[in-house]
């Protein structure tokens, strides 16, 4: 009897699941609400006898109503999240979301997916992406693809990864990402530069998917890991390289940005996607001083934490998450 009660339960529980609406996801409110949720929350424990303790939810309700700020119209926000040894990145328009690599998988039980990418998606009230571009089949960028695809209505993907890889199954429209695909969202205008169907792929790296985002203002240039021969093919169209901001190739590993590509790209910052003291040694010593005899402004997601690049019409504006919300426990020169 003990069991088929709970049985019973179970099925109901499964049909509740079910109902539209039944899973509440709450974004970050802006601070002001935050305040006046707290005065409210107050007033209404406040002992009985207190006037109008209704009237205290509604100052509960801005911290539901008032979402957290969002791109205008010809702007991309652009995030380089800090994952650890690994790459995810965050590009929203107006009205659009797409999430370039899904960063790296840190047991059976945990990854990047669930652990960063999906709580920074919700908290600026994101409720689904248009597009997850998986660059290449390297864990590292690939690890929390199925969380995300399991969490999050994913409208279509994009990937260099084999045509029966596994995680296409999970996608309601899949796609290769192909150099000259192009598309246009809220004024901002996507590109893939690589991989060419054409090109000689040695190194499973070099397949990578190559991004380039652009506005009126500025562009961003996003390279997942490819190497020297992936450079060396898209210095054949330098003129579709030059961007404001570079994501450096494979973390800023000793095989990539050859001073051709750097001069070719000519990035005032760079982005190094690098873990807190990983194994690989990255990014390598001689990579970085090649930026910087460039005069480029190098930013690493493990001493400066996430980093935020703003694409507006006027041009181009960065941000690191360390410095924007500092601690105490961080020292000043850490980022």
């Amino acid at each position: 009897l003990s069991a088929w009660l709970v049985e019973c339960l179970l099925q109901f529980l499964e049909w509740c699941a079910a109902l539209p609406g039944a899973l509440w996801q709450q974004h970050v409110p802006p601070p002001w609400a935050i305040a006046l949720a707290l005065v409210g929350v107050a007033w209404a424990l406040a002992p009985r006898g207190t006037p109008s303790r209704l009237c205290a939810l509604a100052l509960l309700a801005p911290a539901f109503l008032f979402p957290p700020p969002s791109p205008r119209e010809g702007e991309a926000w652009i995030t380089t999240l800090d994952v650890g040894q690994g790459l995810a990145v965050l590009v929203r328009t107006q009205h659009r979301t797409l999430v370039y690599d899904a960063g790296p998988a840190f047991g059976p039980e945990a990854d990047s997916g669930g652990r960063i990418i999906l709580p920074a998606l919700r908290a600026a009230g994101v409720e689904r992406i248009d597009l997850l571009v998986l660059t290449h089949e390297d864990l590292d960028h690939i690890g929390g693809a199925v969380t995300i695809l399991e969490s999050l209505p994913v409208d279509r993907l994009a990937s260099s990864l084999a045509p029966e890889h596994p995680v296409h199954a999970l996608a309601p429209q899949w796609s290769p990402c192909t150099a000259g695909s192009a598309w246009e969202w809220d004024d901002v205008r996507f590109r893939f530069l690589s991989p060419d169907p054409a090109m000689r792929i040695a190194r499973r790296n070099d397949s990578s998917c190559v991004l380039r985002v652009e506005t009126a203002g500025g562009a961003m240039l996003l390279t997942g890991d490819i190497e020297k021969p992936a450079e060396a093919y898209l210095l054949g169209a330098p003129a579709v390289l030059k961007s404001d901001v570079l994501l450096v190739p494979h973390h800023g590993s000793r095989t990539s940005s050859t001073s051709e590509f750097i001069s070719a790209v000519a990035p005032r910052w760079a982005v190094v996607p690098v873990g807190y003291l990983n194994r690989f040694g990255h990014p390598n010593a001689d990579v970085l001083a090649r930026y910087r005899s460039a005069g480029i402004e190098l930013l690493r997601t493990d001493r400066q934490g996430a980093v935020h690049v703003i694409l507006g019409a006027e041009g181009a504006t960065v941000a690191t998450e360390r410095a924007l919300r500092p601690r105490y426990w961080r020292a000043p020169g850490s980022g």
